[in-house]
């Protein structure tokens, strides 16, 4: 599917989501990333996100703690995001993003579409997860990194949970 057209579909268009961003970078500060080896999980230091319980059928998740919308928690979707600063992006050894789901997403790195899922309700998106490389998205200075993760079928209940847990490992070069 067309990325501009799935942007649009779920109303986050390219204004909005750079009014976003700058509402994210007013609110908290870049994480300043000078050690070689950083892991950057969810929690409530992302903006946007509230930490809730994990359902027994998501994957535990290392570093990182299962979030919802900070201001509606029984929506049908979440948006949470976080941003980093890196030195150099030649220096970089290598970067993952950890994304588990319960339904599905969009990610987004610097504004590029790293992830894109089809809206379904898919048991292998928050257990066992996926990993993606998005080394090619970072670049030097501040990176942003936003979630935008859906709840098949409604709201988010007790009988429909919803939740989205994700760890951002990045290695640099000695």
């Amino acid at each position: 599917m067309n990325n501009h057209y799935r942007l649009k579909a779920v109303s986050f268009s390219r204004a909005q989501y750079l009014n976003y961003i700058s509402r994210m970078r007013r609110a908290i500060n870049p994480i300043q990333i000078k050690q070689r080896n950083i892991v950057i999980g969810t929690n409530n230091s992302w903006f946007g996100a509230r930490e809730i319980d994990r359902n027994p059928a998501w994957v535990e998740v290392s570093g990182a703690r299962y979030v919802w919308s900070q201001s509606n928690p029984s929506s049908d979707r979440a948006i949470v995001s976080t941003s980093f600063t890196l030195p150099r992006p030649r220096n970089i050894r290598s970067a993952s993003l950890f994304l588990s789901v319960d339904n599905y997403a969009i990610v987004l790195v610097n504004g590029r579409v790293v992830v894109d899922d089809n809206p379904v309700a898919n048991p292998a998106n928050f257990n066992p997860g996926r990993t993606f490389n998005i080394r090619p998205f970072l670049r030097r200075r501040i990176n942003d990194v936003v979630i935008i993760a859906f709840n098949f079928g409604g709201n988010r209940t007790a009988a429909n949970p919803a939740g989205v847990a994700a760890r951002i490992d990045i290695r640099l070069r000695d």
